[in-house]
C-alpha cells in the first residue's frame, strides 16, 4: 500500500511540474504575441519582440528586446529598440508594480521636415480601438510605476545634412490603467513625445546655425 501511495505521489509531482512548465511556456508566447499585436495596431508599423520570460513564482517578467520598425520611406530598419525590460507582476490581478527599461536605442530621421518619430507619434495618437462584444472584452491592466531611463539617440537629417547624437530624457509614469492597447498607446505616446521634443530642439539649433553661417558667409 505504501508503495502504491508513493508511486501516486510521484505521478502527481510529475504532472504538476509538467502543468507548471506548460503554463509558463504558453504564457511567454501569449505575452509576446500580445505585445507585438497591440504595438503594431498602435504604431502602424512592424514590431518584433525577442524572448519573453515569465516567472510566476517570483512575479517577474523579462523581455530581451522590442524592435519597432521605421515607417515606410525612412532609411534605417528600426526607429526604436528597447532592451533590458524588467517588470514586477502580480499574475493573479494583472497589476504591474513596476516596469523599467534600460539602455533604449533610438535613431531619429528627418526627411523634408518630417521625422520617423513624428510619424509614429501621429499613429499612436489615433483612436484605433474597435468595438468588441462582452465575451471578447480585453482585460484591464494596471501599471503602478513605469520608467524608461534616459538615453542617447542618433539624429539624422537629410535636409540639413546633420548627423549627431542627442539626449532623450527619462520617461516616468505612474498609475496607468486600461486595456493592453490603451496602456500601450499611452506609454508609446510619452516615449515618442519625449524623443520628438529632443529632436525638434536639435533641429532648430541646426537651422539657426545654418542661417547664421549663410548670413556671415555671403559673397
Amino acid at each position: 500500500m505504501k508503495k502504491i501511495i508513493g508511486i501516486l505521489l510521484l505521478l502527481l509531482l510529475v504532472a504538476a511540474g509538467g502543468a507548471w512548465y506548460f503554463l509558463t511556456f504558453r504564457l511567454d508566447g501569449v505575452i509576446r504575441q500580445q505585445i507585438e499585436q497591440v504595438a503594431e495596431r498602435s504604431l502602424g508599423t512592424e514590431v518584433r519582440v525577442g524572448a519573453v520570460r515569465t516567472d510566476l513564482k517570483n512575479g517577474s517578467l523579462t523581455i530581451s528586446d522590442i524592435e519597432i520598425a521605421n515607417p515606410a520611406g525612412f532609411r534605417n530598419p528600426n526607429a526604436l529598440t528597447l532592451r533590458g525590460i524588467e517588470a514586477a507582476v502580480d499574475y493573479g490581478t494583472l497589476e504591474v508594480r513596476r516596469v523599467v527599461i534600460e539602455n533604449p536605442e533610438m535613431v531619429i530621421e528627418e526627411i523634408d521636415g518630417d521625422t520617423n518619430i513624428d510619424r509614429l507619434l501621429r499613429a499612436a495618437e489615433q483612436d484605433v480601438t474597435s468595438p468588441q462584444d462582452d465575451s471578447a472584452a480585453p482585460p484591464v491592466i494596471v501599471i503602478h510605476h513605469f520608467r524608461m531611463n534616459s538615453s542617447r539617440a542618433a539624429l539624422e537629417s537629410t535636409t540639413l545634412d546633420l548627423y549627431t547624437d542627442l539626449r532623450v530624457d527619462t520617461v516616468e509614469l505612474r498609475e496607468i490603467r486600461g486595456t493592453p492597447q490603451e496602456v500601450g498607446q499611452q506609454i508609446a505616446r510619452e516615449i515618442l513625445d519625449e524623443a520628438a521634443k529632443a529632436a525638434a530642439i536639435e533641429l532648430m539649433k541646426a537651422k539657426a546655425a545654418q542661417k547664421l553661417d549663410q548670413l556671415f558667409n555671403r559673397d
